[in-house]
């Protein structure tokens, strides 16, 4: 007797993969709609066409779980335990330029439309991606090309240039670096390498901060998918997800390679999700990339004190 054939592994591009969801009803939040409406004065009864649209061109460029899942339009900073408080950090001053803020790993930099949209500055807000597309189709989600004047721009976060290249002249120029579903992409020895470069990016003076949130997992370790078509030929990803302790040993080795210790004050919450719960960002109900034995969300923030 055989045994069934196993069924065909779908391409990364293949509308088939679980994490392309066909119906957009409870997976765009309310502040969403609510962006693209009075931000991006797109009428209420046009939005739904207009998302699925701009998902299949961006599923185009990269398919990445964040796009197939509408997650490029979720808006995560808004329910940071520290948005209040940034949004103060990130008010100009007629005496200086600045502050400046960076999101690192942006995607469509919806983060920073939201934030332009609540007052602060579009001038003095950054935004990087490793996929130019992203950033160039952005205004067209935005419908903004003549009013965000940010600065977006494609870079390797781990190129050996990046600082006489596409982050030339950003060491230390930023009050606040923002990274949402980012580190969750890496394995740790890589998170201790994009960390370094984030506290080269910062302002060295009390009150900057590095903040975020991602997928993460009870006790620490690593999840996803190992070896899988969906990364680059030949690429193995052992992404490492974390809770509270270990993203607390992430920055004490952090610390060991900057040699800042005693100028950060870390915190963070991880909520393990529940059967049927969503990942904690308020969009989608689920996460399809991630799955297994405790699966949650982190939230964190690690502030210079000195």
């Amino acid at each position: 007797m055989t045994s069934p054939a196993s069924p065909p592994k779908l391409d990364k591009y293949s509308k088939e993969n679980p994490w392309y969801y066909k119906d957009l009803t409870s997976h765009l939040a309310l502040d969403s709609r609510k962006l693209l409406e009075e931000y991006s004065h797109i009428p209420p009864e046009d939005i739904d066409a207009h998302v699925y649209k701009m998902r299949d061109v961006l599923w185009t460029h990269a398919p990445y779980p964040c796009i197939g899942e509408f997650k490029f339009l979720t808006l995560n900073l808004p329910k940071h335990p520290k948005y209040t408080h940034l949004l103060s950090l990130l008010q100009p001053s007629p005496a200086t330029q600045g502050p400046y803020l960076l999101d690192l790993g942006c995607c469509v930099a919806q983060e920073l439309r939201s934030l332009a949209h609540a007052g602060i500055p579009s001038t003095n807000l950054f935004g990087s991606d490793l996929n130019p597309s992203y950033l160039t189709t952005s205004y067209q989600l935005f419908n903004d090309a003549s009013t965000f004047h940010g600065t977006l721009v494609s870079a390797n976060i781990f190129s050996p240039t990046l600082f006489d290249s596409a982050f030339k002249g950003w060491e230390k120029k930023f009050k606040v670096v923002h990274a949402g579903l980012f580190l969750h992409l890496f394995n740790r020895e890589q998170q201790i390498d994009v960390c370094e470069r984030i506290v080269k990016l910062l302002r060295e003076e009390g009150g900057s901060m590095f903040l975020g949130e991602m997928v993460g997992c009870a006790g620490g370790g690593e999840r996803g998918p190992k070896a899988s078509k969906f990364w680059g030929k030949g690429e193995e990803r052992k992404q490492f997800l974390h809770d509270e302790d270990s993203f607390a040993k992430l920055w004490e080795d952090v610390v060991e390679v900057t040699g800042t210790k005693g100028k950060w004050k870390v915190e963070s919450t991880f909520k393990q999700r529940a059967n049927g719960e969503g990942d904690g960002d308020g969009g989608s109900k689920g996460c399809a990339f991630f799955t297994g034995e405790g699966i949650g969300w982190i939230t964190f923030s690690v502030e210079r004190v000195e």
